[in-house]
C-alpha cells in the first residue's frame, strides 16, 4: 500500500515560525487620521508602529522588526530599508490605536503553508500573552494614569482589565467572519475555538472573501493578523503597567515575553 503524508493542521506544533525569513525591503501600510499614525509591517503579521507624525512611526520600524524576532527566537539579521506600499485615511481615532483598513495584503489568497504559519504565529501569540498575565502578580493594581475614556469605552486601567478585554475581543474578531462564538472558556480554550473555525473557513473558501460589517472590511488574513496585533498592542500596555510597579518598588522584577521594546 501506497504511504500517504498526512497534512498537519494549523493546531498542530510545527517549525512553520521558525522558519521566517524576510526580504532586505520591508513594506509598510499606514493608517492615519491626521493626529495619528499607525504602520503595519506587512511582512511580519501583527508587527506594528505608532507615532504622532508617519516619520517618527518609521523610526521604530527596525526595533520593532527586531522585538518580534527575538519573540520567535529568530536572530535579527541586519537593518532593512522601508518601502511604503499603502496608505489609508480614516475618520477614527487613529491616535488611540483605533484602526480599520484591510492591507492590499490581506486579500490575497494563502498556501497552505502561509495559512498554517499564520495559524501558528495567533496560538503562539495567544500563549504569549497568557503567559505575560500569569507571571504579573499585582493584576488588580490600578494605573491611575490610564483611567480614561477611549473609543471602546473605558480605558483598562489594571492588568486584569487589559486581560479580560483581550480575552473578549477574541469573540469579536471571530464574528467578523459572520462566524458563531462560544462564551464560557478559558482564553487559550477560546483561542483554539477562533482557530478551528476559522480553518474550516480557509478550507472551504480560502482568503477569497470579503465581509463587511460596521463600515469595515475583513478577510480571514485580516482577522487572524488583528489577532497578533492585538496581543502585542495590549502585551505592551501590561508590560508598561509592570515597568511603573517596578519603578515605585511594588515589584522587583517582571516577565516580557513578547520581548516589546517600550520607546
Amino acid at each position: 500500500m501506497k504511504k500517504t503524508s498526512r497534512r498537519p493542521s494549523s493546531r498542530q506544533k510545527g517549525s512553520n515560525i521558525q522558519q521566517i525569513k524576510l526580504p532586505d525591503l520591508l513594506t509598510l501600510a499606514f493608517e492615519t487620521n491626521g493626529k495619528g499614525y499607525i504602520g503595519y509591517v506587512v511582512e511580519l503579521p501583527g508587527a506594528y508602529v505608532r507615532g504622532r507624525t508617519r516619520e517618527e512611526a518609521i523610526a521604530k520600524v527596525n526595533l520593532e522588526v527586531g522585538s518580534y524576532l527575538k519573540w520567535l527566537k529568530i536572530k535579527p539579521a541586519r537593518d532593512h530599508e522601508i518601502k511604503i506600499v499603502q496608505t489609508h485615511e480614516s475618520s477614527l481615532m487613529v491616535e488611540d490605536a483605533d484602526n480599520e483598513i484591510l492591507l492590499e495584503a490581506d486579500k490575497t489568497r494563502l498556501t497552505g503553508h502561509e495559512f498554517r504559519t499564520l495559524t501558528a504565529l495567533v496560538n503562539f501569540s495567544g500563549k504569549t500573552f497568557g503567559q505575560l498575565y500569569a507571571n504579573s502578580m499585582l493584576k488588580d493594581w490600578v494605573d491611575k494614569a490610564r483611567v480614561r475614556k477611549t473609543f471602546y469605552g473605558d480605558n483598562p486601567s489594571t492588568i486584569q482589565e487589559i486581560f479580560d478585554h483581550v480575552k473578549g475581543c477574541q469573540h469579536y474578531y471571530l464574528s467578523r467572519m459572520k462566524l458563531p462564538v462560544k462564551t464560557g472558556d478559558d482564553f487559550m480554550a477560546i483561542r483554539k475555538f477562533c482557530l478551528k473555525k476559522l480553518e474550516a473557513l480557509y478550507r472551504k473558501h480560502n482568503n477569497m472573501l470579503i465581509f463587511e460589517l460596521d463600515n469595515e472590511l475583513w478577510t480571514l488574513k485580516k482577522v487572524l493578523r488583528r489577532f497578533i496585533w492585538h496581543d502585542r498592542i495590549h502585551g505592551k500596555a501590561i508590560i508598561r503597567i509592570l515597568e511603573k510597579q517596578k519603578r515605585l518598588g511594588l515589584i522587583d522584577v517582571y516577565n516580557n515575553p513578547f520581548c516589546l521594546v517600550m520607546e
